[in-house]
């Protein structure tokens, strides 16, 4: 797979959505696909889905596993991912910033994809052999 060009927008927040009303919710609704559609018209949409709400987060040295629990919508979640091609990240950035869930709240991390880990790259750095991981081509 060649990253260049290409970035991941993760969407994170509150489920919002429950403080509106029908005719709002339907007005988001319609703004997000007008949204999406026209990037999908010019090309720049590459994959994108919604996530469910339970998963985990796993971190520290001893792996310690972080959850929800049973109010995830009390607390900010991961809700879903736009992979987009971009001239650059400014215009990746400047096409988060359109997003209209972004005025209802939800944060939009904007990150570049890149052909090789970091890890693998002080690896080549230090002469190390092998490749954490291996890039996989699109079929």
């Amino acid at each position: 797979m060649n990253a260049k060009n290409q970035y991941l927008l993760l969407f994170t927040g509150k489920e919002w959505w429950h403080e509106l009303s029908r005719e709002q919710v339907q007005q988001v609704i319609d703004e997000n696909k007008a949204w999406y559609g026209k990037l999908a018209a010019a090309g720049k949409v590459k994959a994108s889905q919604a996530l469910a709400r339970e998963g985990a987060t796993i971190s520290g040295k001893n792996a310690r596993v972080f959850s929800d629990g049973p109010f995830a919508e009390s607390k900010e979640a991961l809700g879903g991912f736009l992979l987009l091609e971009a001239a650059s990240l400014e215009e990746a950035i400047a096409i988060a910033k359109e997003s209209p869930s972004v005025r209802q709240g939800t944060t939009i991390d904007v990150r570049p994809l890149t052909d090789e880990c970091p890890m693998d790259t002080r690896a080549r750095e230090l002469g190390c052999e092998g490749r954490l991981v291996e890039t996989v081509a699109a079929a």
